[in-house]
């Protein structure tokens, strides 16, 4: 600790890794994907599952919707580029309509409060709790 002290003491920043903390890998869904996102049939919406890490995620940041998948475990540069293929996988198996992008975003999140998310029930309807911003992915 001491080591830690004297490096604050010199002027060195430290952040704290938050290695408990799960990853987002994903990306912002545009208006087209929205709405295939809110026609899913049936046997599409296993694709989009809050219980099965093995397929994708819906998220808020603010009013903006993001789809991906949560990382819990440990993630390592070699299981990225995986991850994005699968990601982007899935979402063809939802239409080739959808147009897919580039890049993916990593990024942090954490649970949010209750009192300060969007429930939502369907994926472009939403019903307020009390409207306070999410700023980091909301986990749905």
């Amino acid at each position: 600790m001491g080591k830690i002290k004297h490096l604050t003491e010199c002027g060195f920043d430290l952040l704290e890794l938050l290695i408990d903390q799960p990853i987002f890998i994903g990306f912002k869904a545009d208006n087209a994907l929205r709405q295939r996102l809110e026609a899913l049939s049936d046997s599409d919406k296993q694709y989009v599952a809050a219980e099965d890490p093995a397929f994708l995620r819906i998220c808020r940041v603010g009013e903006d919707l993001y789809v991906g998948k949560i990382i819990f475990d440990g993630l390592t540069t070699d299981r990225v580029e995986d991850i994005r293929r699968n990601v982007l996988s899935i979402i063809r198996r939802l239409g080739h309509e959808v147009r897919l992008p580039a890049n993916l975003k990593i990024l942090a999140c954490g649970e949010v409060r209750a009192d300060s998310l969007r429930i939502t029930g369907q994926v472009g309807s939403s019903r307020e709790v009390p409207d306070v911003p999410v700023p980091r992915p909301a986990v749905r």
